[in-house]
């Protein structure tokens, strides 16, 4: 056994606004983290200002004096390594995450989608992973004074022992560091957590799908584009029955009215983050957020017609395969 008895040793690779709040709520608790940037002036803006502020609904206003290093200056062995970056970023991280691994070394990814936990499985066989999903509500408020924002009313951090490799008494001191440190925290069964996952998947794929497909934003969820946006959600729903994980009977009809209030609001004219990307030209989150539902599909023997006709035009951006393969 190497640390888990004493304090574990925690890597969280990604400052962005996600990254910064993990590490300032761990720090807050007296555990031993440290945070990568992958911006050398971060790390320098860091360390001048003796910390990076965090803005929290839960934790308030203050400056954490956290340790923060550009990934080829951290030369330790972590115990557990969350990865707070986007999918796109995972395998770039793979290098990080060999060097700063021991045998019993644990990695997680918080990133959005489903099926993250699998493809880690798979692309770092020697290490344990845990599956996990984060809600915090974290963003920039100043990239420049290293200053950063979580405004819900709450930080909730849920997780799994999917493959059944780990000790209890371990998965349990993590749950122990996580609410000790003001986070929400759920050690979940398979199927509890599978539930969840999907549930936030028929939340994010049917829309991030109608945006790209049609070009626009909530604003423009109207008349046949609000009629494809639904089938996508009913489609989810027929897959789900398929893996056999249950979904709430009411789930559709409580998150269509979630979506007409959304639709409302002054925000609602910003595109979809995939469709941002697209247009830029920047790698996306497709993957997770929408090709993995074709590819369970194709697994489950099953037709999903208006999945698989967006799939149709985007293939090109499907590069799931470097991931799951």
């Amino acid at each position: 056994m190497f640390f888990f008895h004493k304090n574990i040793k925690y890597l969280i690779v990604g400052a962005g606004s996600t990254g910064a709040t993990f590490a300032c709520f761990l720090n807050s608790a007296k555990k031993d983290v440290t945070l990568i940037s992958k911006y050398e002036d971060i790390v320098v803006n860091a360390k001048k200002k003796k910390g990076i502020r965090l803005i929290s609904s839960v934790k308030g206003d203050k400056v954490y004096n956290i340790k923060i290093k550009t990934e080829k200056e951290y030369n330790e062995k972590a115990d557990v390594i969350i990865l707070c970056v986007r999918t796109p970023d995972i395998l770039s991280a793979k290098d990080l995450i060999l060097k700063a691994s021991h045998k019993k070394t644990i990695v997680t990814s918080i990133a959005n989608g489903f099926g993250i936990g699998y493809a880690l499985h798979k692309k770092f066989p020697n290490n344990l992973i845990l599956d996990s999903n984060f809600v915090g509500k974290c963003r920039w408020y100043d990239r420049k004074s290293l200053e950063y924002l979580q405004q819900r009313e709450y930080c909730e951090f849920n997780f799994a022992d999917k493959y059944n490799q780990i000790e209890p008494k371990i998965l349990n001191q993590i749950k122990d560091d996580f609410m000790q440190s003001g986070m929400n925290t759920t050690l979940m069964t398979n199927t509890q957590f599978d539930e969840i996952a999907f549930e936030r998947l028929i939340t994010r794929s049917p829309f991030e799908a109608t945006c790209i497909y049609y070009n626009v934003c909530a604003h423009d969820f109207k008349n046949e584009i609000e009629k494809t946006f639904k089938k996508l959600c009913q489609e989810l729903i027929v897959l789900s029955k398929v893996m056999n994980i249950n979904i709430k009977e009411d789930f559709l009809a409580e998150y269509y009215a979630n979506f007409e209030k959304y639709k409302e609001r002054d925000d609602a004219n910003v595109y979809s983050s995939i469709l941002n990307d697209l247009k830029i030209g920047q790698s996306s989150e497709i993957n997770f957020l929408f090709f993995i539902v074709v590819e369970l599909a194709k697994q489950y023997n099953l037709v999903l017609p208006t999945y698989f006709k967006i799939a149709e035009k985007f293939r090109e951006y499907n590069t799931l395969n470097e991931f799951i393969y």
